[in-house]
C-alpha cells in the first residue's frame, strides 16, 4: 500500500519509516505533482485550476454558490447521490453536510476482498487497484491555482479510527489520513486525524476517496455513522485565510456510512446454498430436489459446499447487501455475509467467520462479525431466528425495504446492530421460547402476492392438519402417513409409518398441537398489531407439533415436516415434502398445498397467477434432526439500483 508518510507493515504492526507529515512534504519536494481531479472515478473537477472560465485570478465569481469568492477553500462530496462529486453542481455544494431522504453523501464499509488475499480491503496493505477504487466514495479538494507562495492547509478527518482517506497521486492511490492499522482495540490502533496539505495540492486540487472500517453497530456507541472531513487553509504567517463563503478559513463535508440491508424471501436472489450430501447418503435427495427445482426456476443458481460439517446453512451465516450511489444511475457495493457467533465445534478453526473468510470472502463479497465475543449466544442467535418481513406501510410506519423480525433471546449486540441500521428497524420480536429450536422461521414465511401489501404470510396451522386427518378417517379411505420413513420415537429409531387413525389416537400429540396453535396465534397477534395484517393475508400451512423433553424441560417441534419452514424464490416455493396421507395414490397434504398455491382467487405470486410448490425431501438430513428446508438453505443477492435505502427516513 502506498502512503504519503512511509511504508506500512501488516495490520497490527504499526507504521514504519517517515512520519506522515514529513512524508507528504518529502513527496512534494522530490517533484511529485497531483493532477487536478478528473471527470472519471466519481469526481468532476471544475475548479479554478481546471476550468479557468469559472473564476478570475482573484478567486471571485458571478456564481458564488458554486465558486467561492476570495481564496478557494472547497471540498466537494456526492451530496445529490448521482455518483459524482461535482464542484459546479449547486446541489452537491449546498448539501455537503446534509443527511436526509433527499441529500447526503454516502461511503462504504470496505469489507470485501478485491485482490483475493483473504483480507478485508480496509485492512489490506496492498496497492489499491481499479476494482478496489470503486469502493471509495468520492471527495474532491478543489484547486486554487493562484494560491500565493507560503499558503498551506490541513485536512482533518473524524473519526480517524473508523475511516481511511486516500489521495490520487501520480495515477495511484496513497493513504493520507485515518486508520493506518486494524484499530480493533485500544492497543492496536494507529490513526491520524489531521494531516498537512501542501501548496501543490491546494493549487492543483486532488481527487480523494474515503472508505469505512465498519458499520454503525450500536446507536449508543457514540458514533452515529457520520464521518467528517475538513479542509483549513492558512497564509504564510499561519493564519486562516477567510472568504465570503468560508469565514473561518475552512470547509467541512460529511458522509454517512452505508446501511446493511438484510435479505428476505421477496429479495431478487441470484444464488442459493446448501450443504452437499454424499451420493450414498439417504439425505442425497435433498440436493437432487433442490438442483432440479433450481434449473426449472431459472432465476437463481444453486451452489453447495462439502468442506463444512454444518448442514444448517441458514443458521451459521446470514446474507445481506451494502451499497452507495454510483455514476449513471448504478450502485456500488457488495454482498455482506454476517457470521453466527458460535460454531458447532469449539475452536477458532470451527468458527463460521473463519469458514466465510476461507470460502466466501472475495471481490464484492464481504464478511461481517457483529458479536462482541466468539462462542457466545445460543440457538436463538442462529439466523433461522432472524428474518425479514417484506416491505409494508401501516399508518405512519413505512418499511419500503422490509423490517427485520426475530424470535426471542437474541444477543443484545445483534439487536443493537439491526436497530442501528435504521432502514429495516426497529426489530419486531415475536415469542419463540416455546419452540425447541426457537427460530421464527419454524412457523412463519412470506410469499409474493398481487395484493395491496404485495405479499402474504405462510403460517403454521396445527388445527388445519388435525382436521385433514379427521376428514380422512370420516371418509373411511385407506391411508398411510410417513410411508417408508424412519425416525425417532423417544430414544428409538424405528419406522414412522402409521395411519390417520393412529395419529388421532395419540392424545399427547394432539394436546401438543393444540398448545402450539395457541402459541402460533400469539406470534400472529404480534405481527397483526405491528403491521395491520388481516386474515385474508394468511396462507395456512398444516402440520402437527409434538412435545420434546430432551432439553431439561418440555418444548415443541414439528411432528410432520414443517411446511411453513420453506425457502421462497420468486414464484417458486421450496416446501418440505410432507410425506402425508397417501389416499388414492396421492399425498393429501401435497395436493392441498398445490391447490391453494395455484388458486387464482388467492392472488399468490408476483403476477397473481399462483405459486409453484417444489417439494424437497428433507426428511433424513433435516426433519428428524429438528429442521426443514429453510433451515438447510440460504439465498443471496448482489447490490441492486432498486434498493435506494438512502431515500428512507432514518
Amino acid at each position: 500500500m502506498r502512503t504519503l508518510g512511509g511504508r506500512i507493515t501488516r495490520p497490527g504492526l504499526g507504521i514504519t519509516g517517515l512520519g506522515l507529515s514529513v512524508g507528504i512534504a518529502a513527496v512534494m519536494a522530490v517533484g511529485c505533482s497531483s493532477p487536478a481531479p478528473s471527470t472519471g472515478g466519481g469526481v468532476a473537477a471544475t475548479d479554478s485550476a481546471a476550468s479557468g472560465d469559472m473564476a478570475s485570478s482573484d478567486g471571485t465569481s458571478a456564481d458564488s454558490a458554486v465558486v467561492p469568492s476570495g481564496p478557494v477553500i472547497d471540498l466537494v462530496v456526492d451530496a445529490n447521490r448521482d455518483g459524482v462529486a461535482k464542484a459546479d453542481d449547486p446541489t452537491d455544494q449546498a448539501n455537503e453536510t446534509t443527511h436526509d431522504e433527499k441529500f447526503g453523501a454516502i461511503f462504504l464499509p470496505n469489507l470485501d476482498d478485491d485482490n483475493g488475499d483473504r483480507v478485508e480491503d480496509f485492512f489490506d496493505l496492498a496497492e489499491i487497484d481499479a476494482e478496489d477504487a470503486k469502493d471509495l466514495a468520492p471527495i474532491a479538494l478543489r484547486g486554487w491555482k493562484d494560491a500565493p507562495e507560503g499558503t498551506n492547509g490541513t485536512l482533518t478527518v473524524e473519526p480517524a479510527d473508523k475511516v481511511r482517506v486516500w489521495g490520487k497521486v501520480d495515477g495511484g492511490w496513497a493513504l493520507l489520513a485515518g486508520s493506518f492499522d486494524t484499530c480493533d482495540g485500544a492497543d492496536n490502533c494507529n490513526a491520524t486525524g489531521e494531516v498537512p496539505v501542501p501548496l501543490a495540492f491546494l493549487r492543483n486540487g486532488i481527487e480523494l476517496g474515503i472508505e469505512g472500517r465498519e458499520f454503525d453497530k450500536d446507536a449508543k456507541s457514540g458514533w452515529d455513522g457520520i464521518a467528517t472531513v475538513k479542509l483549513t487553509v492558512y497564509n504564510k504567517d499561519g493564519l486562516p485565510l477567510v472568504s465570503k463563503n468560508n469565514p473561518e478559513g475552512s470547509d467541512t463535508v460529511s458522509l454517512e456510512i452505508a446501511r446493511w440491508l438484510l435479505n428476505g424471501n421477496t429479495s431478487l436472489f441470484d444464488n442459493f446454498w446448501s450443504m452437499k450430501w454424499g451420493s450414498s447418503s439417504n439425505s442425497a435427495p435433498f440436493n437432487k430436489d433442490l438442483e432440479s427445482s433450481s434449473k426449472a426456476q431459472g432465476k437463481a443458481s444453486y451452489a453447495t459446499y462439502g468442506n463444512w460439517s454444518d448442514q444448517w446453512t441458514q443458521d451459521f451465516f446470514q446474507t445481506g447487501v451494502v451499497q452507495m450511489p454510483a455514476p449513471g444511475g448504478k450502485v456500488q457495493g457488495m454482498r455482506v455475509f454476517n457470521a453466527r457467533p458460535w460454531g458447532r465445534d469449539k475452536g477458532v478453526k470451527n468458527q463460521p467467520i473463519t469458514w466465510l473468510r476461507a470460502n466466501y470472502l472475495g471481490p464484492n463479497k464481504a464478511i461481517l462479525a457483529i458479536y462482541k465475543k466468539a462462542e457466545t449466544g445460543n440457538s436463538y442467535d442462529s439466523h433461522g431466528n432472524h428474518d425479514l418481513l417484506p416491505p409494508y406501510t401501516y399508518g405512519a410506519d413505512s418499511y419500503p425495504y422490509g423490517r427485520i423480525i426475530t424470535g426471542s433471546g437474541v444477543l443484545p449486540e445483534t439487536w443493537a446492530f439491526y436497530n442501528a441500521q435504521k432502514v429495516q428497524g426497529p426489530t419486531l420480536v415475536v415469542d419463540t421460547t416455546w419452540l425447541c429450536v426457537g427460530h421464527v422461521d419454524e412457523t412463519m414465511s412470506y410469499v409474493p402476492a398481487t395484493t395491496p401489501r404485495g405479499w402474504k404470510l405462510l403460517l403454521a396451522d396445527d388445527k388445519m392438519a388435525k382436521e385433514m386427518f379427521e376428514k380422512a378417517v370420516k371418509e373411511g379411505k385407506k391411508n398411510v402417513v410417513f410411508p417408508g420413513r424412519n425416525g425417532y420415537v423417544g430414544d428409538k429409531y424405528e419406522s414412522m409409518e402409521q395411519t390417520a387413525e393412529d395419529i388421532l389416537k395419540n392424545a399427547d400429540l394432539l394436546q401438543a398441537s393444540q398448545e402450539a396453535n395457541v402459541a402460533t396465534a400469539g406470534q400472529l397477534d404480534t405481527v397483526k398489531k405491528a403491521i395491520g395484517l388481516t386474515n385474508d393475508e394468511i396462507v395456512p400451512m398444516p402440520f402437527l407439533t409434538e412435545n420434546i423433553s430432551d432439553f431439561g424441560g418440555t418444548c415443541k417441534l414439528a411432528y410432520q415436516p414443517g411446511t411453513a419452514n420453506s425457502m421462497v424464490m420468486y414464484n417458486d416455493v421450496y416446501v418440505p415434502k410432507p410425506f402425508g396421507m397417501i389416499i388414492d395414490g396421492k399425498d393429501v397434504f401435497e395436493t392441498d398445498i398445490v391447490t391453494r398455491f395455484s388458486d387464482p382467487a388467492a392472488k399468490l405470486g408476483a403476477d397473481g397467477k399462483g405459486l409453484k410448490a417444489n417439494f424437497v425431501d428433507d426428511w433424513y438430513g433435516y426433519h428428524i434432526n429438528m429442521g426443514e428446508v429453510h433451515c438447510g438453505t440460504n439465498a443471496e443477492m448482489g447490490p441492486n439500483p432498486l434498493l435506494k435505502w438512502w431515500t428512507v427516513k432514518h
